[in-house]
């Protein structure tokens, strides 16, 4: 396969599945319980914290079936205790998302591709304890994530005749290669979109183990195949992140 047709199958024309709806009304509803005091003495804290994401995208402006990647994640929670059940928490994320895609081949090639989309976000979230498990808790809020980065990556592996030298190549001798390519899809991406981040978390001695999953609300892909006002009609390409964030963290209290 040539560099340039393998250019025009990469060329992103950004299609995708439904949201993790099961698991944000079963959190909705498990919110609302009460726990035993984990806010006895009412002072703020901070948990830094680092994990993974795993994520894939949804909608019709990718034209490619879609899989799940992993990423890493990491950034900082400010803890602020209302009262001995509930708090509000903030802070700021840094996030490697984006989807992979399932592998193309060809007789004597395959092509691997994913797209990664990077963001900074900042959550604002409302938090409640269990009652009768120490240390357990949900939480679910209103999150803004700001674009730092979006490229589409692919690696094609394929085999060719080995070269021999001087220019020379052998038809009975084989080798094995890879090329990669990188494109920046940014302009593709909205800069700022707007997401519903629900989970829970469990706090011992300190360590909090945290999983999220963002309902991305403003989606991250939105645009028309024609910019041009002949096509009045025209349905909006859209693509929507779906991301599951598992993070380690140490709590400090201030």
């Amino acid at each position: 396969m040539t560099t340039e047709a393998h250019r025009q199958r990469f060329t992103l024309t950004i299609r995708f599945n439904r949201p993790m709806k099961k698991i944000f009304f079963l959190l909705m509803a498990l919110l609302p319980v009460v726990a035993s005091a984990q806010n006895d003495n009412m002072r703020v804290s901070i948990t830094p914290h680092a994990g993974m994401t795993i994520s894939k995208m949804d909608g019709n402006a990718i034209n490619r079936e879609k899989t799940w990647k992993t990423g890493w994640t990491a950034g900082a929670e400010v803890e602020i205790p209302l009262s001995r059940y509930y708090s509000l928490t903030t802070g700021v994320d840094y996030s490697a998302i984006g989807t992979g895609l399932k592998d193309e081949h060809e007789q004597y090639a395959t092509v691997k591709s994913h797209i990664n989309a990077d963001y900074v976000s900042v959550p604002l979230q409302f938090k409640a304890y269990f009652r009768g498990v120490k240390g357990l808790a949900a939480h679910i809020g209103a999150e803004m994530g700001i674009l730092t980065s979006a490229k589409a990556h692919a690696k094609m592996t394929s085999i060719r005749t080995m070269d021999i030298g001087d220019g020379m190549s052998s038809i009975f001798l084989w080798e094995n290669y890879q090329t990669k390519e990188s494109e920046d899809v940014s302009g593709q991406f909205r800069r700022i979109i707007y997401d519903i981040p629900v989970g829970l978390s469990y706090e011992w001695q300190n360590i909090v183990l945290n999983a999220t999953y963002r309902f991305e609300v403003r989606k991250a892909i939105h645009h028309y195949a024609y910019d041009t006002s002949w096509v009045p009609m025209q349905d909006a390409l859209t693509a929507r992140n779906h991301a599951i964030l598992i993070t380690l963290g140490y709590r400090f209290k201030l």
